[in-house]
């Protein structure tokens, strides 16, 4: 099992499953995401990603987003 959780198709299928997920929790929390804000959650990796789905659990609106997504570019940065 380890081996296969190894692979790059394996990689790829759980962050698209990650993503995907994070993107229907996201526009059911605060609604529709614009485009400028899905290619910035589109280049998170899958830890960010698990991360933004429990950080949105306190989210009121499409500001806590971008405020999100800020701070982890600053760290980034």
């Amino acid at each position: 099992m380890s081996d296969l959780k190894n692979t790059r198709y394996y990689q790829e299928v759980r962050y698209e499953s990650e993503l995907n997920l994070v993107i229907r929790q996201l526009e059911r929390r605060i609604g529709g995401i614009s485009q400028d804000l899905q290619v910035k959650i589109n280049k998170l990796s899958v830890e960010d990603l698990e991360n933004l789905g429990l950080a949105l659990l306190d989210f009121t609106s499409k500001a806590d987003l971008v405020a999100w997504l800020n701070d982890k570019a600053n760290l980034v940065s």
